[in-house]
Protein backbone atom coordinates (compact mmCIF):
# COMPACT_ATOMS: atom_id res chain seq x y z
CA UNK A 1 0.00 0.00 0.00
CA UNK A 2 1.48 3.00 -1.11
CA UNK A 3 0.07 5.47 1.73
CA UNK A 4 1.93 3.23 4.24
CA UNK A 5 5.43 3.40 2.39
CA UNK A 6 8.08 5.06 4.66
CA UNK A 7 10.35 7.83 3.35
CA UNK A 8 13.29 9.07 5.83
CA UNK A 9 13.52 12.33 5.65
CA UNK A 10 16.24 14.85 7.43
CA UNK A 11 13.46 17.16 7.90
CA UNK A 12 11.03 17.56 11.65
CA UNK A 13 7.82 17.83 10.98
CA UNK A 14 5.61 20.54 11.51
CA UNK A 15 1.34 21.13 11.80
CA UNK A 16 -0.10 24.43 12.17
CA UNK A 17 -1.93 24.41 16.03
CA UNK A 18 -4.51 26.25 14.06
CA UNK A 19 -5.98 22.89 11.80
CA UNK A 20 -9.31 22.59 13.68
CA UNK A 21 -10.59 25.67 13.11
CA UNK A 22 -9.42 26.54 9.78
CA UNK A 23 -10.74 23.28 8.70
CA UNK A 24 -13.91 24.68 9.64
CA UNK A 25 -13.81 28.00 8.35
CA UNK A 26 -12.67 26.45 4.73
CA UNK A 27 -15.32 24.24 4.64
CA UNK A 28 -17.51 26.78 5.01
CA UNK A 29 -15.51 29.20 2.21
CA UNK A 30 -16.14 25.90 0.00
CA UNK A 31 -19.91 25.75 0.39
CA UNK A 32 -20.25 29.95 -0.30
CA UNK A 33 -17.85 29.43 -3.14
CA UNK A 34 -20.84 26.77 -4.33
CA UNK A 35 -17.84 24.03 -4.61
CA UNK A 36 -19.00 21.72 -1.88
CA UNK A 37 -23.12 21.17 -2.27
CA UNK A 38 -24.60 18.72 -0.49
CA UNK A 39 -24.23 15.86 2.34
CA UNK A 40 -22.77 13.87 -0.30
CA UNK A 41 -20.01 16.11 -1.44
CA UNK A 42 -19.34 17.60 2.27
CA UNK A 43 -18.83 13.82 3.05
CA UNK A 44 -16.48 13.28 0.65
CA UNK A 45 -14.39 16.50 1.19
CA UNK A 46 -13.95 16.26 4.62
CA UNK A 47 -12.68 12.46 3.89
CA UNK A 48 -10.31 13.51 1.60
CA UNK A 49 -9.18 15.89 3.75
CA UNK A 50 -7.12 17.53 1.04
CA UNK A 51 -7.47 21.38 2.55
CA UNK A 52 -5.05 20.15 5.52
CA UNK A 53 -1.95 19.95 3.33
CA UNK A 54 -2.23 24.02 4.40
CA UNK A 55 -1.49 22.73 8.17
CA UNK A 56 1.82 21.06 7.45
CA UNK A 57 3.09 23.59 4.66
CA UNK A 58 2.46 26.45 6.34
CA UNK A 59 3.00 25.50 9.76
CA UNK A 60 3.06 29.05 10.89
CA UNK A 61 0.57 30.79 9.63
CA UNK A 62 -2.13 32.43 11.46
CA UNK A 63 -5.74 34.05 11.06
CA UNK A 64 -6.16 35.30 7.83
CA UNK A 65 -3.14 33.78 6.37
CA UNK A 66 -3.91 30.32 7.37
CA UNK A 67 -7.33 30.78 5.79
CA UNK A 68 -5.81 31.71 2.61
CA UNK A 69 -3.49 28.82 2.36
CA UNK A 70 -7.01 26.75 3.62
CA UNK A 71 -8.62 27.64 0.90
CA UNK A 72 -5.74 27.51 -2.02
CA UNK A 73 -4.93 24.48 -1.06
CA UNK A 74 -8.70 23.23 -1.30
CA UNK A 75 -9.22 24.84 -4.56
CA UNK A 76 -6.13 23.26 -6.14
CA UNK A 77 -7.33 19.97 -5.47
CA UNK A 78 -10.43 20.25 -6.71
CA UNK A 79 -9.49 22.27 -10.07
CA UNK A 80 -6.96 19.21 -9.99
CA UNK A 81 -9.98 16.78 -10.10
CA UNK A 82 -11.93 18.10 -12.87
CA UNK A 83 -8.83 16.89 -15.41
CA UNK A 84 -9.88 13.52 -13.87
CA UNK A 85 -12.29 12.33 -16.69
CA UNK A 86 -12.99 8.13 -17.74
CA UNK A 87 -10.73 6.40 -19.95
CA UNK A 88 -11.44 7.69 -23.76
CA UNK A 89 -13.30 11.36 -22.56
CA UNK A 90 -12.25 14.94 -22.99
CA UNK A 91 -12.33 17.01 -19.96
CA UNK A 92 -13.71 19.90 -22.28
CA UNK A 93 -15.24 21.07 -18.66
CA UNK A 94 -11.90 21.72 -17.25
CA UNK A 95 -10.52 23.13 -20.87
CA UNK A 96 -13.10 25.65 -20.19
CA UNK A 97 -12.95 26.57 -16.66
CA UNK A 98 -9.03 26.85 -17.40
CA UNK A 99 -9.34 29.04 -19.99
CA UNK A 100 -11.62 30.82 -18.32
CA UNK A 101 -8.89 31.19 -15.41
CA UNK A 102 -6.11 32.11 -17.90
CA UNK A 103 -8.43 35.43 -18.69
CA UNK A 104 -8.95 35.97 -15.22
CA UNK A 105 -4.85 36.54 -14.64
CA UNK A 106 -3.41 37.87 -18.36
CA UNK A 107 -6.94 40.03 -18.58
CA UNK A 108 -9.07 40.75 -15.68
CA UNK A 109 -11.00 43.34 -16.69
CA UNK A 110 -12.67 41.05 -19.81
CA UNK A 111 -13.78 38.44 -17.11
CA UNK A 112 -17.41 37.91 -17.24
CA UNK A 113 -18.26 37.53 -13.59
CA UNK A 114 -22.08 36.29 -14.54
CA UNK A 115 -20.43 33.40 -16.61
CA UNK A 116 -18.33 32.10 -14.17
CA UNK A 117 -17.81 28.40 -13.15
CA UNK A 118 -17.29 28.30 -9.65
CA UNK A 119 -14.13 27.09 -10.33
CA UNK A 120 -13.31 30.61 -11.41
CA UNK A 121 -15.20 32.93 -9.06
CA UNK A 122 -13.46 31.18 -6.62
CA UNK A 123 -9.97 31.85 -7.85
CA UNK A 124 -10.95 35.23 -8.07
CA UNK A 125 -11.67 35.71 -4.27
CA UNK A 126 -7.66 33.16 -3.57
CA UNK A 127 -6.22 35.73 -6.40
CA UNK A 128 -7.48 39.22 -4.96
CA UNK A 129 -6.45 38.08 -1.30
CA UNK A 130 -3.02 36.46 -2.49
CA UNK A 131 -2.29 39.96 -3.63
CA UNK A 132 -2.94 41.94 -0.72
CA UNK A 133 0.12 43.61 0.57
CA UNK A 134 2.20 42.59 -2.03
CA UNK A 135 4.72 44.52 -4.09
CA UNK A 136 3.92 45.04 -8.44
CA UNK A 137 6.89 42.51 -8.70
CA UNK A 138 5.81 40.08 -6.52
CA UNK A 139 2.23 40.17 -8.27
CA UNK A 140 3.57 39.63 -11.87
CA UNK A 141 5.93 36.71 -10.55
CA UNK A 142 2.61 35.01 -9.35
CA UNK A 143 0.56 35.84 -12.30
CA UNK A 144 3.44 34.30 -14.40
CA UNK A 145 3.67 30.81 -12.07
CA UNK A 146 -0.01 30.62 -12.35
CA UNK A 147 -0.19 30.62 -15.98
CA UNK A 148 2.62 28.40 -16.02
CA UNK A 149 0.78 26.23 -13.95
CA UNK A 150 -2.90 25.90 -16.16
CA UNK A 151 -1.16 26.05 -19.26
CA UNK A 152 0.65 22.73 -18.19
CA UNK A 153 -2.66 21.62 -17.19
CA UNK A 154 -3.68 22.03 -21.11
CA UNK A 155 -0.37 20.21 -21.90
CA UNK A 156 -1.61 17.39 -20.19
CA UNK A 157 -4.53 17.41 -21.54
CA UNK A 158 -3.76 17.10 -25.29
CA UNK A 159 -0.95 14.65 -24.26
CA UNK A 160 -3.95 12.67 -22.64
CA UNK A 161 -6.17 13.27 -26.11
CA UNK A 162 -3.21 12.29 -28.44
CA UNK A 163 -0.56 9.97 -26.78
CA UNK A 164 1.15 10.22 -23.10
CA UNK A 165 4.61 10.87 -22.72
CA UNK A 166 6.11 6.99 -21.37
CA UNK A 167 9.25 8.23 -20.28
CA UNK A 168 9.94 8.95 -17.47
CA UNK A 169 12.15 12.47 -18.15
CA UNK A 170 9.00 13.65 -19.86
CA UNK A 171 6.50 12.91 -17.31
CA UNK A 172 8.45 15.05 -14.58
CA UNK A 173 9.31 18.00 -16.52
CA UNK A 174 5.06 18.05 -17.38
CA UNK A 175 4.83 17.36 -13.86
CA UNK A 176 6.63 20.23 -12.38
CA UNK A 177 4.30 22.26 -14.46
CA UNK A 178 1.41 20.88 -13.27
CA UNK A 179 2.48 20.00 -9.49
CA UNK A 180 1.04 23.96 -8.46
CA UNK A 181 4.24 24.03 -6.07
CA UNK A 182 5.88 26.89 -7.62
CA UNK A 183 2.63 28.93 -7.23
CA UNK A 184 2.70 27.42 -3.61
CA UNK A 185 5.91 28.50 -3.05
CA UNK A 186 4.90 32.17 -4.02
CA UNK A 187 2.12 31.63 -1.18
CA UNK A 188 4.92 31.20 1.38
CA UNK A 189 6.21 34.38 0.65
CA UNK A 190 2.59 36.07 0.88
CA UNK A 191 0.96 34.44 4.20
CA UNK A 192 4.63 34.34 5.76
CA UNK A 193 4.84 38.11 4.83
CA UNK A 194 8.13 38.66 3.47
CA UNK A 195 9.34 38.87 -0.39
CA UNK A 196 12.66 37.99 -2.24
CA UNK A 197 13.93 40.11 -4.51
CA UNK A 198 12.86 39.80 -7.97
CA UNK A 199 16.28 39.58 -9.39
CA UNK A 200 17.39 36.83 -6.67
CA UNK A 201 14.02 34.50 -7.10
CA UNK A 202 15.22 34.30 -11.19
CA UNK A 203 19.06 33.17 -9.96
CA UNK A 204 20.58 29.70 -11.00
CA UNK A 205 21.02 29.29 -7.35
CA UNK A 206 17.33 29.61 -5.88
CA UNK A 207 16.15 27.95 -9.51
CA UNK A 208 17.77 24.88 -8.47
CA UNK A 209 16.49 24.27 -5.75
CA UNK A 210 13.02 25.07 -6.05
CA UNK A 211 13.79 22.10 -9.09
CA UNK A 212 15.07 19.72 -6.19
CA UNK A 213 11.88 20.74 -3.86
CA UNK A 214 9.13 19.95 -6.70
CA UNK A 215 11.08 16.49 -7.84
CA UNK A 216 10.74 15.30 -4.16
CA UNK A 217 7.26 16.75 -3.59
CA UNK A 218 6.02 15.16 -7.49
CA UNK A 219 7.59 11.69 -6.71
CA UNK A 220 6.39 11.44 -2.71
CA UNK A 221 2.93 12.47 -4.70
CA UNK A 222 3.06 9.83 -7.34
CA UNK A 223 4.19 7.01 -4.78
CA UNK A 224 1.26 7.86 -2.52
CA UNK A 225 -1.24 8.27 -5.04
CA UNK A 226 -0.58 5.04 -7.22
CA UNK A 227 -3.18 2.84 -6.03
CA UNK A 228 -5.76 5.95 -7.41
CA UNK A 229 -3.84 6.15 -10.61
CA UNK A 230 -4.01 2.36 -11.09
CA UNK A 231 -7.52 2.38 -10.39
CA UNK A 232 -8.69 4.82 -12.51
CA UNK A 233 -5.90 4.10 -15.63
CA UNK A 234 -4.38 6.69 -15.11
CA UNK A 235 0.01 7.34 -15.65
CA UNK A 236 1.94 7.51 -12.87
CA UNK A 237 5.84 8.16 -12.78
CA UNK A 238 5.88 4.41 -10.80
CA UNK A 239 4.53 2.97 -13.98
CA UNK A 240 7.48 4.87 -15.94
CA UNK A 241 10.15 3.62 -14.08
CA UNK A 242 8.81 0.08 -13.95
CA UNK A 243 8.97 0.22 -18.27
CA UNK A 244 12.16 2.54 -18.09
CA UNK A 245 14.14 -0.07 -15.80
CA UNK A 246 12.22 -3.38 -16.36
CA UNK A 247 11.47 -3.88 -12.79
CA UNK A 248 8.70 -4.84 -10.31
CA UNK A 249 6.00 -2.60 -8.81
CA UNK A 250 7.81 -2.96 -5.70
CA UNK A 251 11.38 -2.14 -6.56
CA UNK A 252 9.89 1.09 -8.71
CA UNK A 253 8.35 2.36 -5.25
CA UNK A 254 11.61 1.74 -3.70
CA UNK A 255 13.44 3.51 -6.51
CA UNK A 256 11.51 6.69 -6.04
CA UNK A 257 12.29 6.45 -2.86
CA UNK A 258 15.58 6.30 -3.50
CA UNK A 259 15.11 8.99 -5.55
CA UNK A 260 13.28 11.25 -3.03
CA UNK A 261 16.12 10.95 -0.24
CA UNK A 262 18.96 11.58 -3.09
CA UNK A 263 17.13 14.68 -3.99
CA UNK A 264 16.53 15.91 -0.56
CA UNK A 265 20.13 15.42 0.37
CA UNK A 266 21.10 17.21 -2.76
CA UNK A 267 18.85 20.18 -1.40
CA UNK A 268 20.48 20.10 1.59
CA UNK A 269 24.35 20.51 -0.55
CA UNK A 270 22.46 23.58 -1.99
CA UNK A 271 21.33 24.99 1.24
CA UNK A 272 24.66 25.15 2.92
CA UNK A 273 25.90 27.46 0.00
CA UNK A 274 22.85 29.88 0.57
CA UNK A 275 25.37 32.12 3.12
CA UNK A 276 28.15 32.35 0.74
CA UNK A 277 24.76 33.11 -2.06
CA UNK A 278 24.05 36.10 -0.44
CA UNK A 279 27.22 37.40 0.45
CA UNK A 280 28.63 37.66 -3.31
CA UNK A 281 25.40 39.57 -3.60
CA UNK A 282 26.09 41.77 -1.28
CA UNK A 283 22.36 41.31 0.25
CA UNK A 284 21.35 42.95 3.47
CA UNK A 285 20.79 40.84 6.88
CA UNK A 286 17.42 41.34 5.80
CA UNK A 287 17.02 40.39 2.32
CA UNK A 288 19.52 37.40 3.65
CA UNK A 289 17.01 36.40 6.24
CA UNK A 290 14.40 36.62 3.59
CA UNK A 291 15.90 34.00 1.51
CA UNK A 292 16.90 31.51 4.16
CA UNK A 293 13.29 31.42 4.66
CA UNK A 294 12.46 31.14 1.54
CA UNK A 295 14.62 28.10 1.25
CA UNK A 296 13.26 26.69 4.80
CA UNK A 297 9.77 27.24 3.13
CA UNK A 298 11.41 24.14 0.30
CA UNK A 299 12.18 22.22 3.24
CA UNK A 300 8.60 22.09 4.79
CA UNK A 301 7.03 21.84 1.64
CA UNK A 302 8.86 18.29 1.01
CA UNK A 303 8.24 17.09 4.74
CA UNK A 304 4.77 18.61 5.05
CA UNK A 305 3.35 16.93 1.56
CA UNK A 306 4.73 13.31 3.14
CA UNK A 307 3.08 13.51 6.34
CA UNK A 308 -0.26 14.83 4.53
CA UNK A 309 -0.15 12.05 2.15
CA UNK A 310 0.28 9.45 4.30
CA UNK A 311 -2.49 10.36 6.79
CA UNK A 312 -5.39 11.83 4.54
CA UNK A 313 -8.39 9.99 3.03
CA UNK A 314 -7.46 11.08 -0.57
CA UNK A 315 -5.20 8.35 -1.16
CA UNK A 316 -6.71 6.05 1.44
CA UNK A 317 -7.98 2.34 0.01
CA UNK A 318 -11.04 3.41 0.50
CA UNK A 319 -10.73 5.94 -2.16
CA UNK A 320 -8.73 3.99 -4.51
CA UNK A 321 -11.60 1.36 -4.44
CA UNK A 322 -14.21 4.13 -5.11
CA UNK A 323 -12.08 5.52 -7.84
CA UNK A 324 -13.23 2.75 -11.24
CA UNK A 325 -13.91 5.05 -14.04
CA UNK A 326 -17.75 4.66 -13.59
CA UNK A 327 -17.79 6.25 -10.33
CA UNK A 328 -15.48 8.78 -11.35
CA UNK A 329 -17.64 9.76 -14.34
CA UNK A 330 -20.57 10.15 -12.20
CA UNK A 331 -18.65 12.67 -9.71
CA UNK A 332 -18.11 15.10 -12.11
CA UNK A 333 -21.51 16.89 -12.95
CA UNK A 334 -21.46 19.78 -15.34
CA UNK A 335 -22.05 22.44 -13.14
CA UNK A 336 -18.73 21.96 -11.62
CA UNK A 337 -20.20 21.99 -7.86
CA UNK A 338 -19.27 19.25 -6.11
CA UNK A 339 -15.73 17.45 -5.55
CA UNK A 340 -14.55 14.25 -7.40
CA UNK A 341 -13.31 12.67 -4.63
Amino acid sequence: MPQNVTIKLPIPPRLNTGLAAARERNLEWMRQQKLVLGHGATHRYIFSAVADLAAYSYPDAEDDDLDLAFDTMGWFFLFDDLFDVPEGCKADAAVDVCRQLITLVTHPSQRETSHDAPLVSAFADIWRRAKMGMSEEWRQRAAHNWMDYLTGNLTEEVDRRTWIPEDFATRMRVGHRTLGLIPSLDLAERVGHFEIPQIIWHSSHLESMRRAAVDAVKLINEVMSLENDDARGDPNLVHCLMRQRNCSRAEAIRLAVTLVQTTVSQLFEQMKLVPLFCARLGLTSSESEKVQRYATALLTWIRGSYDWSRSNGRYSPRTASALSPKMTGQLHPANLTTVSR
